[in-house]
């Protein structure tokens, strides 16, 4: 006997081949292994002659001699016929569409490769072996092609999809009757859930992908609950979607996306579910529906990688006009360059932009000679470097423009274009592609660096095979380049004299040039502030534990080889000759690809104990996890007192870059655990509260750097919560021991003694004057203030100080010592006196123009007047 069979919850795709793949094996039976989706349900009623199936409790199982399975490789998902896997006799045929994952079932025989549907591959063998399709099998076949593909509009469609359904229409298929099976309405309680999707969604931004999160539960499980979800995605146009549904002792995760950079089946397999890299579901049977968010979102941070942004495909340096610049020279501007509009720049500020329209319409009616002061649209469409170049797209189509500004803190850095954003589509997914090949890493360079930067690397291979020198870049941009990070701190190594060719490439590309010849390295300072470091490859070694290293000139294997870990040892070769070229020596690619932190040799945390630092470092903030022998070095480095050898600046400075990272919440974790922390200080210690403080800390850093151009010091902030459980002694000896600087030290001192008081006085549910709150915070620094929001938590606390921060702060009267002597008061200490009562008038709203400053004065302080 042979059978055919599918997934439980079988859809139209599902039973689409089904009965597609029985015209391959005219003498198998079709048995459904359990339940079936409602829509496939109300077909069968009405259309059950083309299945003709049998239930699988009549099937005897000893009698199958062959099973073929369809639109699944997943054993748990095809019921009792799991107990014919792996048994003695069994043949097992498999067609599939989705992807390889480690859980699948080996087959036989059949096809399985990636496609939007499984009826696609059946259909494209039926096609070449001349197999005739009815008109009523072509309809059915098209209705699995559409239900899978999106009617052939989602992502993970291929050129297959589109023969196949193409091929079905001319046997006959009928989309109208299609139709009211695809575009169905929802039930009762499908619209219910959709409802509680549109109360509950959730958008959260990760790796610079924003995804939407909904969690809900349920009292009764709702069929179909795919299609409230697709009608939330349709309405919404959202591009990630992760749905968690819960229903009583069970947790049903689906999810959906459109962007190659979410592959959804690859994050459900932590789950152990699976799908297709843009569609894809989980069961978690007994599972607390907060726990597995939590772990959702681990996931989600280690799994999603990053987008294309608008900073990696925009035109820079842009070519800009002054209000000065005459129409005729416009033109010739946009003709020499080949553009359709220019932005027109005051003191690095822009007024505005002018079109190739524009001018070519000033220009018919003789306006060559005006200045284009008077004919700037000052409608400035902008957008950040970091955003995706989907929200690109969205704002252009919103907003009915071809072009955007591209901005950074206030100033002009590049200019994107409908042309840059199609380019970009369309690259997008071959450059994915070319990800997963990390031996074409020219390639990687050309998609994923700025063209002026390739221009000067390829400059610095050229300059150096002229002089008999080799160029590499090595270290971190290396290791990011292969991560899919963006990372453009840029490290030369030259065998041969850095120096040299440093001295020989500044004279070839410009720029200022700081050399350090104790070290054999440089500095070159390009004209617009990018910076190269250049160092001549060199050994090093160490005449004690914790020292300095000593130096000399050596190989580019021996100058790799005194790297911390593998996954910085990697080099890509600059020569003309091998340009791109990937150099890894020990295995730098297999650790990346194995989410491993590893040292090069035994001696790694004796030589330099600050790499227990970096180590912790680097496992956080990548996912990565210390190789065992690495961990054990470790353990035993901190056993032996190696911290205890190194400076305090050192410590300090190790401690500061892990304070300074995004989330070092999981990086402190960790040194709690392996013992750092209490080296650090006895006292020191991250329990629940403060991790939860930590957390919080990101969306105050967030919210702050959205409305402020001003820097924070991250890590000052964090440390200040990190050193609550110290007196005031203990930390003043902290910062002295740490070598913390002045500044520094009256920071952390005065956030502690400060931050308390402050929230006392801003908590309270009365109303408090403006000038109150001014007086208050004005003294303290802004990391202090911040530090007072984190450390209550209050939302009326944080309301008052971002308040402050945003509106109060930069306050300033129009009234000054020279208006006051014209007024006829006489200099007197007491001028500040009253300069600063106006100060309170102005904050409070009783003033506001100069005029009234003046009055103010006048009824105020009537005494002065001669």
């Amino acid at each position: 006997m042979e059978i055919i069979t599918t997934h439980t919850g079988t859809d139209f795709d599902a039973l689409a081949s089904a009965i597609a793949v029985r015209k391959l094996y005219p003498e198998a039976k079709i048995s459904l292994p359990g339940s079936v989706a409602k829509e496939v349900k109300q077909f069968i009623c009405l259309y059950g002659k083309l299945l003709q199936d049998i239930p699988p409790e009549e099937v005897n199982l000893g009698e199958v001699k062959r099973l073929i399975l369809v639109d699944t490789r997943w054993i748990n998902r095809i019921g009792i016929f799991d107990q014919l896997i792996s048994r003695k006799g069994v043949e097992v045929h498999i067609y599939d569409h989705h992807p390889s994952h480690p859980k699948d079932i080996e087959g036989d025989g059949g096809i399985c490769k990636e496609a939007g549907a499984t009826t696609s591959i059946l259909v494209s063998l039926l096609k070449k072996k001349k197999i005739p399709i009815a008109a009523p099998e072509a309809t059915l076949f098209i209705l699995g092609i559409y239900e899978d593909t999106g009617s052939l509009s989602f992502a993970s469609t291929t050129p297959l999809d589109f023969e196949a359904a193409g091929y079905l229409l001319s046997q006959g298929a009928n989309l109208e009757l299609i139709s009211s099976f695809l575009n169905r309405g929802l039930t009762e309680k499908q619209t219910l859930l959709f409802n509680e999707f549109l109360k509950k969604a959730q958008r959260k931004l990760i790796n610079g992908v924003e995804v939407v999160v909904i969690v809900t539960e349920i009292d009764e499980f709702v069929g179909g609950l795919s299609l409230p979800l697709h009608k939330l995605i349709d309405l919404k146009n959202l591009e990630v979607v992760f749905a968690l549904i819960k229903s009583k002792d069970r947790v049903y995760l689906m999810a959906r996306s459109r962007t190659p950079s979410v592959n959804v089946s690859e994050i459900l397999s932590s789950f152990g579910g699976g799908g297709h890299d843009f569609a894809a579901s989980a069961l978690i049977k007994g599972g607390d529906i907060r726990e597995v968010e939590e772990r959702l979102y681990q996931v989600l941070e280690d799994k999603i990688r990053p987008l294309v942004t608008v900073g990696k495909i925009m035109s820079s340096p842009v070519k800009t006009a002054s209000p000065r610049t005459l129409v005729k020279e416009a033109q010739d501007m946009l003709r020499e360059c080949k553009i359709e509009a220019l932005p027109v720049l005051e003191d690095g500020k822009v007024l505005g932009i002018v079109s190739r329209q524009k001018i070519d319409h000033l220009i018919a009616h003789n306006s060559e000679k005006a200045p284009l002061k008077s004919y700037i649209s000052p409608h400035i469409l902008s957008i950040a470097p970091f955003v995706s170049i989907k929200k690109a797209q969205d704002l252009m189509v919103e907003e009915e423009t071809g072009r955007l500004l591209v901005m950074k803190e206030g100033r002009l850095v590049g200019i994107i274009t409908g042309s840059d954003l199609l380019d970009a589509f369309h690259k997008k997914e071959e450059g994915l592609k070319k990800e997963k090949n990390r031996h074409n890493i020219k390639a990687l360079l050309e998609e994923k660096v700025p063209k002026k930067i390739q221009k000067l690397l390829w400059q610095a291979g050229e300059v150096a095979g002229k002089v008999g020198y080799k160029a590499f870049i090595v270290g971190g941009f290396v290791r990011d380049l292969l991560l899919g990070i963006e990372n453009l701190d840029i490290d030369l190594v030259i065998e041969g004299d850095g120096i040299s060719f440093a001295a020989q490439f500044a004279e070839e590309v410009g720029g200022k040039l700081r050399r350090h010849k104790e070290f054999g390295t440089a500095v070159l300072t390009l004209s617009d502030g990018f910076k190269l470091d250049i160092a001549t490859s060199r050994r090093e070694f160490y005449t004690q534990p914790a020292a300095l290293p000593k130096v000399e000139p050596a190989s580019l294997r021996e100058d790799i080889s005194r790297r911390d870990f593998t996954v910085n040892t990697m080099a890509i070769d600059l020569n003309p000759a091998n340009f791109g070229n990937l150099i890894d020596f020990f295995g730098g690619q297999a650790d990346i690809k194995e989410k491993k932190v590893r040292v090069l040799h035994p001696q790694s945390f004796i030589e330099d104990p600050t790499r227990i630092f970096r180590a912790i470092r680097f496992e956080q903030r990548y996912g990565f996890t210390m190789e065992d022998k690495t961990r054990k070095l470790l353990e035993e480095a901190l056993e032996n007192h190696l911290l205890q050898r190194l400076s305090g600046e050192r410590i300090r400075e190790e401690l500061i870059q892990i304070l300074e990272e995004d989330k070092p919440g999981k990086a402190i974790q960790r040194m709690q655990e392996l013992g750092v922390l209490k080296t650090i200080h006895p006292k020191m210690e991250l329990d629940e509260e403060k991790k939860e403080k930590l957390d919080y800390l990101v969306d105050i850093f967030a919210r702050f750097e959205i409305f402020f151009e001003e820097k924070i010091k991250r890590w000052l902030i964090r440390l200040l919560l990190l050193l609550e459980d110290l007196n005031e002694s203990e930390v003043e000896e902290f910062c002295r021991r740490y070598r913390f600087n002045k500044e520094e030290r009256t920071s952390i001192l005065k956030g502690r003694r400060e931050a308390g008081g402050i929230v006392e006085k801003l908590k309270t549910p009365q109303p408090l004057n403006p000038s109150f709150i001014y007086y208050l915070l004005w003294s303290l620094s802004q990391e202090v203030l911040l530090f007072a929001i984190v450390k209550t938590r209050e939302k009326r606390v944080e309301k008052r100080i971002f308040h402050y921060l945003s509106k109060l702060k930069g306050t300033k009267i129009q009234v000054d010592g020279n208006d006051l002597k014209r007024m006829g008061y006489k200099p007197s200490p007491k001028f500040t006196q009253i300069l600063e009562e106006v100060k309170k008038a102005r904050l409070d709203g009783r003033v506001g123009t100069k005029k009234g400053e003046i009055k103010y004065i006048r009824n105020h302080f009537p005494r002065e007047v001669e």
